[in-house]
């Protein structure tokens, strides 16, 4: 198809021929002409004989519409969409060993901007550049100002606005281990409240965030803080309940953003910890008092990633008690990539069909897909692509209808929705009920220790046949722009079909005393999975160096490298016992307990792993 824009605005020319690659058309002088208009009301496309009209009141808007082009040119009429929320933003984790180089930030910019995000908010706890503070970030591949400037002008060119989002209280465990930040920690991963040498690195992180990005806006984290006041404070102060401890910091970082022009916000659980123990509550209010206390000008985030249409009262309520402070309130939901190896698209979709629904008829001004990282960052932030296309339909069309939702991801991308969906495959089992929180991943399958066998209680002898038949499947998508994520998916699967069930398959020899099986496992099966392992590591390097800068792969080669040696080790154990050189094999023997929420979830087992 060829088209042409007759009167594309010159702001619009340079982030045009930037999309351009990914849209279905190409512009010519004889193209089907394009009128361009600005509006106050939102994307809207009128299609007539002789040419179509297209206009747009926010930048990314006009982006939006280029990608509905193809099929809509196809017949005269009108469309148009009206924008539930003032902002639709990605929150991208760049601080769990993932932090995006400059090409993969930009690509996500223009990404979010195909889809209709107005914002996208950059997670650095430690990995940005304080001057002032040189270990702050060190080796972790931190942005440099210069890095986070022009990400800042490149999203600007596309009408996105780039919100730093820190911490300014807890979650700085990648900055506090280093000794010089002693005086100022309180506890584990928490700074000392009412310590000036505290106020002097928020107000150096304040100053050099207002140096890179434009936006008046911020976000300062200040969730999780579980232990607040409970070590250095504590000792100094005396016992003050937290959320005492809570505003006191609150009012100073507060003050502090004043100074430097930025309107703040927090993650809201914090409040409702320090109230009711716990976040997500079905009945009961924050005190009256605590609301009274939390400054006007600080916009609290409600953050939920879990709720599930059963426990719709929950998630009402909860919006119900954001309503009741003083202060502007906005919703974070998820788009699940942590605590495993591969996207669980699937479960966001389920749950964010409860959570943007509410949103939308609430008319919450700002909606965040948060993309977090835990545990390694080892999915890529573009695994969850179908959900931020679910974000942008509930925002400006038809969310809660999965047909149009697909239709508009197949508009925007190379790969059909479906096939993208096999990606979320490593993580579904065909006896297992993936539409809950607490699941089975790949990465348990993974690491799962080949003798061990911590969680063969949950592992199903199907699964070595079904990851083959996955492995298969994801090798045979084609994708220009996203080959190489179903590469490493494909041979991530291809290692599960021999080794999701080897400690299994060991065990069950071993108590069998099946020697010819056990042989098998020594020399074949062991030897196939260290194999597989190996071009599965070679896959997800390349994949990293594409999507991230070269710091905290370090962390993912040594768990892998520990595997290998447990896989060698468990190959040499066998071989041993078979020659008679052991009377047995002692992790074998043991009887493995039914624990069916062992370490209190199979999250919990991720975070067994290394975290940084």
């Amino acid at each position: 198809m060829k088209l042409h824009f007759t009167n594309i605005p010159d702001e619009l020319k340079f982030p045009l021929n930037e999309v351009l690659p990914y849209l279905k058309f190409q512009l010519s002088d004889d193209g089907f002409p394009i009128e361009v208009a600005a509006n106050h009301v939102g994307p809207k496309l009128i299609v007539k004989e002789d040419k179509a009209i297209l206009e747009y009141h926010k930048i990314p808007e006009f982006f939006r519409l280029l990608t509905m082009l193809p099929n809509k040119l196809k017949a005269t009429g009108t469309y148009e969409e009206i924008p539930a929320h003032e902002d639709l933003c990605l929150m991208a984790e760049c601080s769990r060993n993932a932090v995006f180089n400059l090409p993969s930030a930009k690509r996500m910019i223009r990404y979010l901007a195909l889809m209709g995000f107005t914002s996208m908010m950059l997670y650095t706890e430690d990995t940005y550049e304080i001057p002032e503070y040189p270990l702050f970030g060190y080796l972790r591949g931190r942005f440099s100002q210069k890095e986070l400037k022009e990400i800042d002008s490149y999203a600007a060119k596309f009408g996105i606005e780039v919100i730093p989002c820190i911490q300014v209280l807890a979650h700085l465990e990648g900055a506090l281990k280093w000794n010089s930040f002693d005086e100022i920690t309180d506890i584990s991963n928490i700074l000392l409240v009412g310590e000036e040498k505290t106020y002097h690195l928020i107000d150096c992180m304040l100053k050099s965030c207002r140096e890179c990005f434009r936006s008046d806006r911020i976000n300062l984290g200040m969730d999780e803080a579980f232990i607040l006041g409970a070590g250095k404070y504590q000792v100094k102060n005396g016992p003050r309940p937290r959320h005492d401890i809570m505003l006191d910091h609150m009012k100073r970082v507060v003050t502090l953003c004043n100074k430097h022009h930025y309107r703040p916000m927090i993650w809201s659980d914090m409040f409702f910890r320090a109230t009711f123990g716990e976040y997500r509550i079905s009945e009961g209010e924050i005190p009256k008092e605590v609301i009274a206390e939390v400054p006007e000008e600080l916009t609290l985030v409600y953050w939920n990633y879990y709720t599930l249409p059963e426990d719709e009262k929950t998630f009402r309520h909860m919006i119900h008690c954001h309503k009741q402070f003083n202060n502007p309130y906005y919703f974070a939901g998820g788009a699940w990539k942590w605590d495993s190896n591969a996207p669980r698209n699937y479960f966001s979709l389920y749950v964010n069909d409860l959570h943007l629904k509410i949103c939308k008829e609430e008319k919450i001004p700002m909606v965040i897909a948060t993309a977090w990282g835990d545990n390694g960052g080892e999915v890529s932030n573009f695994a969850i692509l179908p959900t931020l296309q679910q974000y942008a339909e509930y925002c400006y069309a038809n969310g809660d209808n999965r047909d149009w939702v697909k239709q508009r991801f197949e508009e925007t991308y190379d790969v059909s929705f479906d096939e993208f969906l096999l990606l979320d495959s490593l993580n579904q089992y065909s006896d297992f009920d993936t539409l809950v929180r607490n699941v089975p991943t790949s990465k348990a399958m993974l690491y799962n220790d080949p003798l061990g066998g911590w969680f063969d209680c949950h592992i199903s002898p199907c699964y070595g046949a079904e990851y083959a038949e996955k492995a298969q499947k994801l090798a045979a998508v084609e994708s220009r722009q996203f080959g190489y994520l179903f590469k490493t998916a494909s041979l991530l699967a291809k290692t599960l079909s021999t080794k999701a069930t080897l400690s299994l398959d060991a065990r069950d020899a071993y108590r069998k005393n099946d020697r010819s099986a056990l042989g098998a496992i020594a020399s074949e099966q062991i030897p196939a999975t260290l194999s597989s392992l190996e071009e599965y590591l070679r896959a997800a390097r390349d994949e990293w160096y594409y999507d991230n800068k070269t710091f905290g792969f370090d962390i993912i080669e040594l768990r892998i490298g520990g595997l290998k040696e447990r896989l060698k080790t468990a190959k040499r154990t066998i071989e041993q016992y078979l020659a008679g050189e052991r009377e047995s094999i002692e992790q074998l023997e043991q009887e493995l307990l039914n624990l069916p929420d062992l370490f209190g979830s199979w999250v919990k087992f991720s975070s067994a792993c290394i975290n940084y």
